[in-house]
């Protein structure tokens, strides 16, 4: 009677929990199933976002390839450099971290480094060079090649339904008996962007290379969330309110320089607003406006002192326009900070300003961003009068400051005297090294006013 009645009792309370029991595993493994599907959901997106750069990229390359006017060429260089950034963007949002797809994101690096440098400058006065040329070249090539490869890869996700969760399940347990297909295909354009060794990137580009090696640790602080990123996006662009969208990706893993691309919409804006947010002390290193710009409405010194004011109201005091350029009705500015009376030109940050109605329309910190710092400036050692005994005599000065330039040779900061100088019909810059009187640098000036060194945008 006693283990009757208490089977009694104990049954129903078994009984309820089993039942609760199912239902917890039951949501348990509906949960799970959910994560799963987000995720996969995701890198899908990221793998047919890349698909879709890397096309539009190749597009525009040869597009860049066709056109004979620098009115054409500007935008389809600047979108080169939008969408190889777009593009490692995707393939930060991949799950490659174990495996090597360095020399790829490199390559994409590149790609951007080249198409901007080329696309700010005033094309009218300094066409693409044949060096230039035969790389844009090399570049729609292989850009083919990646393009033809990623198109094998997705003809084959999608015929076989691959999942991308696959794929790092293989990578993370090395099995070797399972549908590697994708891993192979990434395996496959790696290999190819490794033998790429046809391209004369230039001495800009390569010199910037040389700066990214040193760059170990990146930009050093607390790394931000992307929602703080968001944020920080906002906060620059001063744009704040309930219509407005924000979406925040990973842009590469690489440790030098790894960031959140973040990009704002919203009704009051006509065209997006695109933004690079460090990972580390939620740094802006770029801005894009995508807006079409209208008819000009301001002068060029007008839109300086517009760019001046923007970079004061964003912590960069005191700053100098050391060079400025015209062109889509864009005013392009390179500013650079004042220490003790010398001009910083390694620390050169590029400003562009809508001639219709004085906003910033793009924004380039990169070198500010990794460059800056505390220096301690060494005092001259040659007179001014002396070094101006190193000029040719037949060059008339106009101007003369001091500036720190990156010196060709090693790459290492120099104290200079700049001599601005007429020669004949034509203006130039003349660096001498302030501690040993030589002649660091001659720069032939083809903008509208004084530029310091080249590479400085």
């Amino acid at each position: 009677m006693i283990y009757g009645a208490t089977a009694r009792v104990l049954l129903p309370v078994a009984i309820v929990a089993l039942v609760g029991a199912g239902v917890w595993g039951y949501q348990e493994h509906n949960e799970k199933n959910s994560v799963l599907i987000k995720a996969e959901n995701q890198y899908q997106r990221a793998f047919h976002d890349l698909n879709y750069h890397l096309d539009k990229l190749q597009d525009e390359l040869g597009k860049s390839l066709v056109v004979n006017t620098r009115k054409q060429m500007t935008p389809s260089l600047t979108n080169v450099w939008r969408l190889a950034y777009a593009a490692q963007n995707d393939v930060g949002q991949l799950p490659l971290t174990l495996m090597s797809f360095s020399k790829t994101e490199e390559f994409l690096a590149r790609v951007a480094d080249f198409s901007y440098g080329v696309a700010v400058r005033d094309l009218n006065k300094q066409p693409l060079t044949e060096k230039e040329y035969k790389t844009l070249e090399g570049l729609y090539k292989h850009s083919k090649e990646i393009q033809g490869e990623l198109n094998k890869v997705q003809t084959k996700v999608i015929d076989n339904q691959l999942r991308w969760m696959d794929v790092e399940s293989a990578l993370a347990s090395d099995d070797k008996k399972s549908d590697n297909t994708i891993v192979d295909g990434f395996q496959t354009i790696e290999k190819r962007v490794n033998e790429y060794q046809d391209l004369d990137w230039g001495v800009a580009i390569n010199s910037l290379d040389h700066k990214k090696k040193q760059r170990v640790k990146g930009i050093s602080g607390k790394l931000v969330t992307p929602e703080e990123a968001g944020r920080i996006a906002l906060d620059f662009i001063g744009m704040h309110g309930k219509n407005v969208k924000v979406d925040v990706e990973n842009n590469g893993k690489s440790e030098e320089y790894s960031a959140y691309s973040v990009r704002v919409t919203s009704r009051e804006l006509k065209s997006p607003i695109n933004v690079e947010v460090t990972k580390r002390a939620g740094k802006v290193v770029w801005l894009l406006n995508e807006r079409t710009i209208g008819k000009p409405a301001i002068s060029l010194a007008a839109a300086e002192e517009s760019g001046k004011k923007f970079l004061h109201a964003h912590d960069y005091p005191n700053m100098e326009a050391v060079e400025s350029d015209l062109y889509d009705g864009l005013g392009v500015f390179t500013f650079v900070p004042k220490q003790d009376n010398v001009l910083i030109y390694p620390d050169a940050v590029t400003v562009k300003v809508a001639l219709d109605t004085g906003d910033v329309n793009g924004f380039h910190a990169t070198e500010y961003l990794f460059n800056h710092k505390q220096r301690i400036l060494p005092k001259a050692k040659v007179t001014a009068e002396k070094a101006r005994t190193m000029l040719n005599p037949k060059v008339r000065v106009t101007d003369q400051r001091m500036a720190l330039i990156e010196g060709k040779a090693d790459g290492k900061e120099v104290l200079c005297y700049e001599f601005t100088g007429r020669f004949e019909k034509d203006t130039y810059m003349i660096y001498i090294n302030a501690l040993t009187g030589d002649e660091e640098e001659v720069v032939k000036m083809d903008v509208h006013r004084g530029t310091g060194q080249p590479g400085a945008k």
